[in-house]
């Protein structure tokens, strides 16, 4: 049975709550119509009154359905958000490099400031380690922070890596994970934002430029919907998109750059190479000259060596 302090920060339908904590939350109205238009009080999508109608006559949404069904003739039930007990949570010895500790200071300070900022860095920058003294900062002094993937694998093994280096209640949330329970970090797939309102006050989104988050309209109400109307927004990426960076052009957000993976070395920046004949070449079952030269000068490295085809069947003639 659903306890009243798991459900501090998020929103329900009738159906979800027993009768005792519907009396004891707060309400909206589960649609409301705008510009001639019905839309979901939750997921803030446009219901189509033709195609999503009940027999009783009353509207359903079809979007966001899974989570359980939002209906025109019934409210939504969410519950405030309270301090969580202030306390010392990050374990973590590690040192950040002096690239890092400056991203890292600087989402400290907007998160001061409450400035909504995009951290791009290329893989292997080590974000994960960058966002650690926010979150820490967040949760000591009580606060409710969320990190938020659209893929699972990315939650899974923050949450293996956060719980090795937090020492507060980590909630892992997607759609095949165990039952929630309330706890001051939460790591969530972008969908499952949807179960909560204005519950957070540090959303951390990482891989923003990854399916299914980048151009839905409805996780991007997911994610605001999420958190506090006084919170912070941290978008994470290797790879910024056009949305995102009109935002900063607009000031809507503070961009933290870094283009150096940990160990401090620049970017090597691939060069275009023409290889006349590659073709005849391969289907002779040789090399083109050129490019067996360069395989055998660096096989002496004893590095390893990737080369990526174009296709299955010339990656099979190549091998």
């Amino acid at each position: 049975m659903i306890e009243l302090q798991d459900c501090l920060g998020r929103i329900f339908t009738r159906s979800q709550l027993p009768l005792g904590l519907q009396q004891q939350a707060q309400t909206l109205s589960g649609m409301i119509e705008k510009k001639g238009k019905l839309w979901c009080n939750r997921c803030g999508q446009v219901v189509n009154k033709e195609k999503q109608q009940l027999p009783i006559g009353a509207y359903y949404c079809r979007s966001c359905v899974r989570l359980g069904r939002v209906r025109s003739d019934e409210k939504l039930y969410y519950f405030p958000q309270v301090e969580f007990p202030k306390t010392n949570v990050l374990k973590w010895e590690g040192r950040l490099t002096d690239y890092q500790a400056k991203v890292s200071q600087g989402l400290v300070e907007a998160v001061a400031k409450q400035k909504n900022s995009l951290v791009h860095a290329v893989t292997g920058a080590g974000k994960t380690e960058m966002i650690y003294q926010v979150v820490a900062q967040v949760i000591n002094e009580g606060g409710a922070v969320c990190l938020a993937s659209p893929r699972i694998d990315v939650c899974l093994e923050l949450h293996r890596r956060l719980q090795e280096d937090f020492s507060c209640d980590i909630s892992l949330l997607h759609g095949e994970s165990e039952v929630y329970f309330r706890s001051p970090l939460v790591i969530a797939t972008t969908h499952q934002l949807l179960k909560f309102y204005r519950a957070f006050d540090l959303l951390i989104v990482d891989e923003v430029d990854a399916f299914p988050y980048v151009d839905n309209p409805m996780l991007y109400h997911a994610v605001a919907q999420s958190v506090k109307e006084k919170s912070t927004i941290i978008f994470l990426t290797a790879t910024s998109t056009d949305k995102l960076d009109k935002k900063v052009s607009k000031g809507e957000l503070n961009r933290l750059s870094l283009p150096r993976r940990f160990h401090g070395n620049p970017l090597i920046v691939p060069q275009k190479v023409w290889l006349e004949n590659f073709q005849k070449y391969l289907n002779q079952k040789k090399l083109v000259p050129k490019l067996e030269q360069f395989v055998k000068k660096q096989r002496k490295t004893g590095f390893p060596l990737l080369i990526f085809a174009s296709e299955i069947k010339r990656g099979q003639e190549l091998a």
